[in-house]
């Protein structure tokens, strides 16, 4: 494991998968994009056979996730219909650089609700916009900033420095600004105060450093940059709904701005706003089940803090 991990730190293998990478990109390039579907669809597939680190682990977010399914065949075909969404993802992606610079990345992108951002930033103190591992996330931030919206993400670096250039000069094609996460508070900062759009993906286990809220039903480590962000430049919080449709185009939709309690202490008002929020991007993911990252250990802090929790109670009645 740990020599697998040295391996791919060495520059002659990050070399060779940029390369390997460029050469798929090129391949790419010349699908149309229902054939681009159909074989995104066909690498999911070959990635829910294939992938036993995460496919357990989908399996059991969902199982356990409040309000879904939880008989054992019903879960097992959403979750291969999830890796088939990401697939498409992949080979969508791929392809992003081409549609950049064709201008066809708007066509297939309807936005939705924007005059509630356009309304917000009137107010002068920019806007927190908060969404998930939903749809197609990096084509969205992409579209979004061609249609002229000043758009600033959160991401963190890619391992591989020639991925990374590349990837980061692609995803700035449009206009859109990467910040990178480790050390963001300060430029997260200076965004609000440009009065710009701060985008932060919200979604995935936060360890110990987040606030433990519901998601799904169960405790979740859950990031608290949007709401200390929120309550310290007065800037609002808006959750952005996110997937591809049955036409294969994507849809960003803007929703109303999280309400914030003026008369809760700081720590009152974080955990509020941080509830809330996962209240909505839960409701996100319920309308679009299969276009969101159940393979991501979303629970893991929020379990082994319960399992702690209990441990301590079951000592303490023991006494």
């Amino acid at each position: 494991m740990s020599g697998h991990f040295r391996l791919r730190r060495l520059w002659p293998t990050q070399i060779l998968t940029y390369v390997f990478a460029r050469v798929v990109i090129a391949v790419v390039d010349m699908f149309s994009p229902r054939f681009a579907e159909r074989i995104g669809r066909l690498i999911g597939r070959l990635m829910y056979v294939m992938d036993v680190k995460h496919r357990p682990i989908a399996v059991k977010n969902l199982a356990g996730a409040q309000g879904m399914p939880s008989d054992l065949d019903k879960v097992c075909r959403l979750v291969r219909r999830v890796y088939e969404h990401f697939g498409v993802c992949i080979v969508e992606n791929l392809m992003l650089p081409r549609l950049i610079h064709g201008r066809r990345l708007t066509q297939r992108t309807k936005l939705e609700g924007f005059e509630i951002v356009e309304r917000a930033l009137k107010r002068g103190h920019g806007a927190i916009i908060v969404i998930a591992h939903l749809g197609n996330w990096e084509w969205a931030g992409l579209a979004v900033s061609m249609a002229g919206y000043p758009l600033n993400s959160v991401a963190r670096p890619i391992e591989n420095p020639y991925l990374d250039r590349y990837v980061h000069r692609f995803r700035t094609l449009t206009g859109q600004r990467i910040i990178p996460k480790d050390n963001a508070l300060r430029a997260m900062g200076e965004v609000l105060r440009r009065n710009e759009m701060l985008v932060i993906l919200a979604d995935q286990d936060a360890r110990h450093g987040g606030l433990l809220v519901p998601f799904f039903g169960r405790l979740a480590s859950t990031v608290r940059s949007p709401a200390l962000m929120a309550l310290r430049y007065g800037a609002p919080v808006i959750p952005v709904n996110i997937w591809r449709d049955r036409d294969g185009k994507h849809r960003v939709r803007m929703t109303e701005p999280l309400e914030i309690d003026g008369h809760a202490s700081m720590e009152e008002a974080v955990q509020a706003l941080t509830s809330a929020m996962n209240h909505r991007l839960e409701q996100f993911v319920r309308e679009h089940p299969t276009q969101w990252m159940w393979l991501h250990a979303r629970w893991k802090t929020g379990n082994r803090a319960v399992r702690t929790q209990q441990a301590a109670m079951e000592r303490a009645s023991s006494d």
